[in-house]
């Protein structure tokens, strides 16, 4: 395969599976915040600049590493 169409693939499929991942993942944390942490009360105004951070950098790192194994998994081998 191409290495840059493995490049372009790994990109695009990378960010599919960490924004998949980051829904799966920031829903069932927030599900679980508002359930047993908060609650409907109003939430104090340090939760939102914490959550957004996390949930951006969350997805970020999923993307990064949902790329990387696409990447490696792509890549042309040489067998030694």
């Amino acid at each position: 395969m191409n290495r840059w169409l493995a490049l372009i693939i790994a990109i695009i499929g990378g960010a599919f599976l960490g924004y998949a991942m980051l829904l799966a993942v920031g829903g069932a944390v927030l599900g679980f915040l508002w359930i047993y942490v908060f609650g409907d009360d109003s939430w104090p105004k340090w939760s939102d600049y914490a959550i957004g951070a996390a949930i951006v950098g969350g997805g970020l790192a999923a993307w990064a590493f949902f790329s990387w194994k696409i990447w490696l998994y792509l890549r042309p081998r040489t067998e030694p």
